[in-house]
């Protein structure tokens, strides 16, 4: 089991390396889109760059890697696109390449709630907050809500009151109050 697992892996490298050149090239000290995911350093100058690079066909698994990266307050001047790609991505996890049967763990839609959750800005609050409401999501829309809980805008406070009764979101919002 361990071969397939290291022969996708060397097939995600590969598939990677003309994002992870085009980041290297921009200053950026990685080997894969990943080593961007739950950096602490900034890469406002990277921005620009992940999003030619979401626009292209890669696998999901590179797009959601892409996505996750774009999780932060420089992508909010692309927020309309994010919000089109988000509207439009498939929900559930998907094979990593096409005509493979492995699942990975996140998919490209939950990647995209992330992105959204880290470049929401208080002029696109209120789609945000659109999105969370609408049950179409499904399930990513999880990950949309963490940005209310932190924002100290009426209309968050109101949100998270309404999503409280929210089936799918109603434990994460309860389990704030115990926190």
């Amino acid at each position: 089991m361990s071969d397939i697992w290291a022969i996708r892996d060397a097939r995600l490298l590969e598939e990677e390396k003309p994002i992870v050149n085009d980041l290297r090239e921009a200053g950026a000290n990685i080997t894969s889109i990943w080593d961007l995911v739950n950096s602490r350093s900034g890469y406002p100058h990277l921005v620009s760059i992940l999003m030619k690079h979401l626009q292209l066909p890669y696998s999901d698994r590179t797009r959601s890697g892409i996505a996750r990266a774009l999780a932060v307050p420089a992508a909010s001047k692309y927020w309309d696109f994010l919000v089109q790609q988000y509207r439009n991505a498939k929900h559930g996890k998907g094979p990593v390449f096409p005509n493979e049967e492995t699942e990975f763990v996140l998919g490209f839609k939950d990647a995209l709630a992330c992105a959204l959750s880290g470049s929401v800005t208080e002029e696109t609050l209120p789609q945000l907050i659109g999105l969370a409401k609408d049950t179409t999501n499904g399930e990513s829309r999880l990950l949309l809500i963490g940005p209310l809980r932190r924002s100290k805008a009426v209309i968050s406070k109101d949100a998270v009151d309404e999503l409280r009764h929210d089936p799918q979101l109603a434990k994460e919002i309860n389990s704030w109050r115990k926190k």
